[in-house]
C-alpha cells in the first residue's frame, strides 16, 4: 500500500506509470506527495474506483495488472461485447443512458479535457447543423450525447482510452459504426466519434438504450 508520505523505489515506479496513462504526478523523484495523491485520484475516477489517493490492492491491480496492460497495448478486449464493463453505471434519465456516459466524462476531466456539449433542443439542434436522429436531440428521451473539446493527439489519446473503457474496438474509432455493451442489466449502444467529418475539435461520445 502506497500513500502520502511513502517513498522509494515503488513510489517512483507509481509515479512512472501515472505519467505514462496521462495523469501527472509532477515528476519521478521517489517521493508520494500532494501531486502524486492527486494523479492517483485521478486515476482511480478515471477507472471508476473508490477515490482516496491511496494505492491500495484494486488500484494496484488496475495500474499494473494484465487488464491494465490490454488497455493500454492496443488490444481492445478489455470489456469485451455484451458483459458490463467495470465502472459504468446507468442512471441520471434519458433512459439511463447518461449514466452510462459518466465513465466518459471522468476519462475527459482527468486529462483536463472540457465537455462542450450535451442535449440540444430542436432550434439549437438545426442550428449546429444535425437533425433530430442525433442521440444530442432531446427529442430522442432514451439517448444521451456528450462531446468533449480536444484535438490533435490528446483527442486520439483520449478517443482511445474511451474506446478501451467501453470495450469499444479501437478499429470502430474514425469511423460511425456503433457498439453494444450491457450495463446493469440493460443494453446500450455506443457511438465513439473521431476524425470523422465534423469531429476533428472534439470527440463524440453517443449512448441509446437499446
Amino acid at each position: 500500500m502506497l500513500n502520502v508520505g511513502s517513498r522509494g523505489s515503488d513510489v517512483t515506479r507509481l509515479q512512472q506509470t501515472l505519467a505514462s496513462r496521462g495523469f501527472n504526478p509532477g515528476g519521478a523523484d521517489g517521493v508520494f506527495g500532494p501531486r502524486t495523491k492527486a494523479a492517483v485520484q485521478a486515476f482511480q475516477r478515471a477507472r471508476g474506483l473508490g477515490v482516496d489517493g491511496v494505492v491500495g490492492p484494486n488500484t494496484s491491480r488496475s495500474l499494473f495488472g494484465s487488464s491494465d496492460r490490454k488497455y493500454y497495448d492496443g488490444v481492445s478486449d478489455f470489456a469485451p461485447a455484451g458483459t458490463n464493463p467495470g465502472g459504468l453505471h446507468a442512471g441520471g434519465g434519458w433512459g439511463g443512458s447518461q449514466g452510462v456516459s459518466d465513465r466518459a466524462t471522468a476519462i475527459a476531466h482527468s486529462m483536463g479535457v472540457p465537455v462542450t456539449s450535451t442535449k440540444r433542443n430542436l432550434a439549437d439542434t438545426i442550428r449546429v447543423g444535425s437533425n433530430t436522429g442525433s442521440d444530442h436531440y432531446t427529442g430522442n428521451t432514451n439517448a444521451y450525447a456528450v462531446d468533449y473539446g480536444v484535438s490533435g493527439a490528446r483527442g486520439t489519446e483520449l478517443a482511445r482510452r474511451i474506446a478501451d473503457a467501453y470495450g469499444i474496438p479501437r478499429s470502430n474509432i474514425g469511423t460511425y459504426n456503433r457498439h453494444t455493451i450491457t450495463v446493469d442489466g440493460q443494453r446500450y449502444s455506443v457511438q465513439l466519434l473521431w476524425q470523422v467529418a465534423g469531429h476533428y475539435d472534439h470527440v463524440h461520445v453517443g449512448i441509446r438504450r437499446a
